[in-house]
């Protein structure tokens, strides 16, 4: 196995929910968010110009910010978060329903090769949560 680090994000966007909504459907707090309509600014509240156009959601659903492959298996946490996620299909589905989108982003950074298998049950769990898999490759 190379050695790699890696993050994973579960990344929101819809048209107009209010993001409290979003905290409270999946019983996880944010790191950051963004409501549609509102004045934008940058994560240390610096105002800029503009309103957002839509609301953005977005959390380490584990607090663990970036983490070593010889500590964690990156297919381990993302079997984490799908479960995570599965017992609120429902709000998942209405979110995109509604014009939102979800994204299960794992950034990885690493100085050599490394490989990642999604299995087929894997691809499966994450389509019908509706939910987008983006690989971001350092």
């Amino acid at each position: 196995m190379q050695n790699y680090t890696f993050k994973i994000l579960i990344r929101i966007w819809h048209p107009t929910i209010d993001p409290k909504i979003i905290s409270d459907s999946l019983n996880i707090e944010p790191n950051r968010t963004c409501t549609s309509g509102e004045q934008r600014s940058t994560p240390k509240g610096t105002l800029l110009d503009g309103v957002y156009s839509e609301t953005y959601w977005y959390t380490d659903p584990y607090n663990r910010g970036e983490c070593a492959s010889t500590d964690y298996l990156v297919e381990d946490l993302i079997e984490e978060t799908v479960s995570l996620l599965e017992p609120h299909i429902s709000f998942m589905h209405k979110l995109i329903d509604d014009g939102g989108r979800i994204h299960l982003q794992v950034s990885t950074y690493g100085d050599r090769n490394y490989a990642i298998e999604l299995s087929p049950s894997m691809l499966q769990r994450l389509s019908s949560l509706k939910i987008s898999y983006l690989q971001d490759v350092y």
